[in-house]
């Protein structure tokens, strides 16, 4: 039984779907290498990659037939492909005006201040897929005494930069937005450029590390 679906999507895209939606570390692993790959081809004029699947669309619709075969083959050839994630490390400003639900949290959870913050800090984080917001990168996994459940009433604005968790991820907001995740602090690294060849700065597989602004609390 194959482990995966490649089909067209309408008259221009076509999925690359893998069967499970919590895919292994492998197939993860598999899909950023298939995702680079595809990105690096001139055939697309976007390249849409999830936590279990990639889309593609066409520049040349007649040709869906050969990219759905193509594609196929280039994911049994990324089982041995090397994928190297590129990092990056954000400066971070926690709490305060920068980060208000840190405060609140941290009395939720029973943890002063200064540990919720090292404990974010602590990890290096995967950026498992895109979405929400162009550039919004879905970071895993946070520790698990961070995994806490969404705002129960979203804010109708998030400031551009706010860096925030929800459940088992993290992300930094790439613009301003309205929001449901909890607010830690803001980074001042620009994550989305359109005038750019690649606008989103976070691309699927990266990893992310957070370094406190000043040793942490502001």
């Amino acid at each position: 039984m194959s482990d995966h679906h490649c089909y067209l999507l309408g008259e221009h895209a076509i999925a690359f779907v893998l069967e499970t939606s919590n895919p292994s570390s492998n197939e993860q692993r598999r899909l950023f290498a298939l995702t680079s790959t595809l990105m690096n081809l001139d055939a697309f004029f976007d390249v849409v990659p999830a936590k279990s699947s990639v889309t593609v669309y066409l520049k040349t619709p007649q040709d869906h037939p050969i990219w759905i075969k193509r594609i196929t083959t280039l994911w049994n050839e990324c089982e041995m492909a090397s994928f190297t994630p590129t990092t990056h490390r954000f400066m971070v400003k926690y709490g305060g005006d920068y980060g208000p639900d840190l405060s609140s949290l941290a009395n939720t959870l029973s943890l002063p201040e200064k540990d919720l913050i090292e404990l974010h800090a602590s990890v290096t984080y995967q950026v498992e897929f895109l979405g929400f917001l162009p550039g919004f990168g879905y970071l895993g996994t946070l520790p698990k005494p961070l995994q806490v459940p969404r705002k129960k009433t979203p804010r109708t604005r998030v400031p551009k930069g706010s860096v925030a968790i929800a459940q088992e991820l993290t992300a930094i907001y790439p613009s301003s937005s309205p929001g449901g995740w909890h607010l830690l602090g803001i980074c001042d690294t620009p994550l989305f450029n359109p005038s750019l060849q690649q606008p989103s700065l976070l691309m699927p597989g990266d990893h992310v590390q957070f370094i406190p602004s000043k040793g942490g609390l502001c």
